[in-house]
């Protein structure tokens, strides 16, 4: 008998998830929501059960991990009530609010001696494995500086509800799409110490509310009787130990180009290397012969999600530590921490 899973929340990645355990195999057992019709729904699809208390499902017996997919806010009680319950977690990123509730997370893992895994599902992006090979074998040679880009024109999501809303988030774009880019720029370069930040984020279009301007929104519909203070963008340089640095931008909205693309660029002193997170497209540049050369590997797309999973089971099953652990949770957590706290302050900070 395989790992069998429990899905906490059943919103859009609460979906996602079941479809990823489906493509890998892997037995959805029970889906649990607040809203008990949104989970009768998902269980329905994954011929689970349902329920509308989370604890209930950390209860069965049934159960043997759990996928929390609930909003920004509950993830660190769920992770920690899981483990207390004795189930292994993959919670969705961000792991928690704030780097110090991420390290009272790893601290129940420890002393529970649960898996721990972090939803930093483009990891598993035929581009990042790729990517990784050719930094493992020494292709790129000394990593110096790192871009990365992830533009939206115009995508608040559900603008008004719980993603726009800081209490539940814990923040706009940074946190929601800037936690992906940290975590692979540093896993990409081998977890480099970040030791200090200059940042500022913006808050120009969503706060508008109804003056806002989109063409669709994913999310839900707008609710202008809701809150939204959260930013639209956050640009940062991020220095790390030694000599290297990283550029960061992330937008849902902007006075930008609608091709504007998003990527991952790394510079060695050998060669650099060019990704499309999101996708399976992967570029290197660099010299052959005195002729600079560009190299453009085939690679065959996967379903980034399916891989996780697989990951996630494979690492339950066999107890063995995920490479998307706790503890990349809680340094990718500081670097955001450290990003609000510069734009605040107006000046460069240190990461503790």
């Amino acid at each position: 008998m395989g790992v069998r899973l429990g899905i906490i929340g059943a919103g859009g990645i609460g979906r996602t998830h079941v479809k990823a355990a489906a493509a890998a195999g892997v037995e959805v057992v029970c889906v649990a929501d607040l809203n008990a019709d949104a989970a009768q729904s998902l269980a329905v699809s994954a011929g689970a059960d349902a329920v509308d208390d989370p604890q209930k499902l950390l209860d069965s017996p049934k159960v043997d991990a759990v996928v929390i997919g609930t909003p920004n806010a509950s993830h660190k009680d769920l992770t920690i009530a899981a483990m207390r319950a004795g189930k292994d977690v993959l919670v969705e990123k961000p792991m928690a609010l704030c780097a110090a509730d991420c390290r009272a997370v790893n601290a129940v893992a420890a002393k529970t001696d649960r898996i721990l895994q972090v939803g930093f599902a483009f990891r598993y992006t035929a581009a990042a494995v790729a990517a990784r090979k050719f930094i493992e074998a020494g292709r790129l040679g000394t990593i110096y500086h790192a871009q990365a880009s992830w533009y939206r024109r115009r995508g608040i999501p559900g603008l008004g509800g719980w993603f726009t809303t800081k209490k539940i988030s814990g923040g706009g774009p940074l946190i929601d799409l800037g936690v992906h880019m940290i975590d692979l720029v540093m896993y990409l370069m081998g977890q480099p110490m970040p030791k200090r930040v200059s940042g500022k984020t913006h808050a120009q279009f969503g706060r508008r509310m109804r003056g806002y301007v989109y063409e669709g929104m994913w999310g839900g519909p707008p609710r202008y009787d809701g809150v939204c203070d959260v930013e639209d963008a956050a640009h940062a340089l991020i220095r790390f130990e030694g000599s290297a640095t990283f550029e960061l931008n992330v937008t849902w909205a902007g006075n930008l180009p609608d091709d504007m693309t998003s990527h991952i660029l790394l510079m060695g002193d050998k060669a650099g290397l060019a990704i499309n997170p999101g996708g399976s497209e992967l570029r290197l540049f660099g010299e052959d012969q005195g002729y600079n050369v560009d190299v453009t590997p085939k690679l065959v797309g996967v379903q980034h999600f399916e891989q996780q999973t697989r990951q996630f089971v494979y690492n339950v099953e066999t107890r063995t530590p995920p490479h998307a652990s706790g503890e990349c949770g809680q340094k990718v957590q500081g670097v955001i921490d450290a990003i609000y706290e510069s734009s605040k302050k107006n000046q460069e900070v240190g990461i503790g």
